[in-house]
């Protein structure tokens, strides 16, 4: 007969709250990224590996997609040591996430974690009619521009040229090099031949019409394109580049404020110069070539909804096809899945599904993912109970989840559908009718 504790002993007898909590609990080191506790009382995680993964939510609007993307974030930071990137905050909606949060904590220590803030800059794309608000400005915030190199060699990504475009192509060079729209306006006037006159006009109206939407960096000298991060090492480790790869080589996470830009035909434009830089930044910078970026993407299929949308759209399928070998992780949201290009969706392989209205989009989640017939029921009545914390979803993966027992402690991998609880994320979350 095995041998017996005293204790042991005093918890058949007498339950487990005679135990030493000492004895009665093992310390379980989590080291991958974990997401929400299952009904049998798991804690459920993506595998944190080397190889990049993208992880995306679908669900109603109001069912926790942007909870389960604070939550993300902070794991993606803190916990595994990722370079983040929020790439369209188009509601203002992470400004909580700079506070600890103050609310379900309890649901917090069941896996023995803190409230955290997270160190985001609030960066926002300088136009015409940027303003923005001294309730903001409480928090790190930053304009940008665009190089204007960058937009007169896309120009027509940024304003409709029609026949004048033949123009442009012989004095591309020199425009590059411009400082100033005097300087444009003398190349023009020197190039263009008098028998041209009303195209050369033309041609001027369009850089005037550039440099008076304030996006260019020779034009709002307040607003970098390029910023310089000196470490503490001093000289020898200066950085220089793009105003969001600065900020990421300093440790931010930038966060771009989109609830302007997006007003302007030039949004797509815009965005898919910020998206390509990142992509080839992977590659060309001696600091970024090896390591890894989480690029958040919340309501991910309007981003290219309104003028030129294909720019940011294709754009956007560049990372969901080659973002793995870049070392890029596409973290995304949406209302509607079936909106989501293939070349996003077939290259997720970890997707999250709060509450859905039909069942039809239930089916379109299962062209991509296996989700057993039984599950259907509950992903149309999952529960979202923002005051009680209460926000379920259910897991679904190409591949494999990695589960840590809470009670034995057991860690086990599966790709099974599950169903449980979202962890809450560390951060603060913005809330209705609260101001911070």
């Amino acid at each position: 007969m095995p041998y017996v504790t005293n204790e042991e002993l005093k918890a058949r007898a007498f339950g487990m709250g005679m135990v030493n909590p000492a004895s009665r609990f093992k310390k379980l080191i989590i080291k991958d990224i974990p997401i929400m506790i299952t009904q049998d009382n798991q804690v459920l995680c993506i595998p944190n590996t080397e190889e990049v993964k993208h992880i995306g939510i679908s669900g109603m609007t109001g069912t926790c997609k942007s909870i389960f993307l604070n939550s993300l974030l902070s794991w993606d930071y803190w916990h595994v040591g990722h370079h983040c990137i929020i790439l369209n905050d188009f509601q203002k909606e992470t400004f909580e996430w700079s506070l600890p949060t103050d609310s379900f904590e309890y649901l917090l220590k069941r896996i023995n974690v803190l409230p955290c803030p997270t160190p985001i800059v609030y960066v926002f794309p300088s136009t015409r009619t940027l303003q923005i608000e001294d309730k903001d400005k409480r928090f790190p915030t930053l304009k940008m521009t665009l190089p204007i190199e960058e937009v007169i060699k896309n120009v027509e990504n940024y304003h409709p040229l029609d026949k004048s475009k033949v123009y442009l192509g012989n004095l591309m060079d020199k425009l590059v090099e411009c400082n100033s729209i005097g300087e444009i306006r003398s190349i023009f006037e020197d190039n263009i031949p008098e028998k041209h006159v009303m195209m050369k006009y033309k041609l001027m109206n369009i850089f005037e019409s550039l440099f008076n939407n304030n996006i260019l960096n020779v034009s709002v000298p307040e607003a970098p394109a390029f910023l310089e991060y000196k470490d503490k090492q001093g000289e020898i480790n200066n950085y220089y580049n793009l105003t969001i790869q600065t900020l990421l080589r300093a440790g931010f996470i930038p966060s771009i404020q989109t609830s302007d830009l997006r007003n302007h035909e030039y949004f797509s434009a815009y965005m898919s110069f910020v998206v390509e830089a990142i992509y080839r930044n992977q590659y060309e910078d001696s600091y970024f070539k090896d390591k890894t970026i989480s690029l958040f993407a919340d309501e991910i299929d309007k981003l290219w909804k309104g003028h030129n949308g294909q720019l940011i759209k294709t754009a956007m399928n560049l990372i969901g096809t080659n973002g793995r070998a870049a070392r890029i992780g596409l973290r995304w949201s949406t209302q509607h899945y079936e909106q989501v290009p293939d070349q996003i969706r077939g290259n997720t392989k970890y997707l999250f599904v709060s509450r859905k209205s039909h069942a039809k989009e239930v089916n379109e989640i299962r062209r991509d993912f296996d989700i057993p017939k039984s599950m259907d029921k509950d992903i149309l009545n999952l529960k979202t109970e923002p005051l009680k914390g209460i926000f379920e979803i259910v897991a679904l993966t190409t591949e494999k989840f990695v589960l840590y027992d809470l009670v034995t402690g057991k860690i086990s991998y599966s790709s099974s559908a599950y169903k449980g609880y979202l962890i809450p994320s560390m951060a603060r979350h913005r809330r209705p009718n609260v101001q911070i």
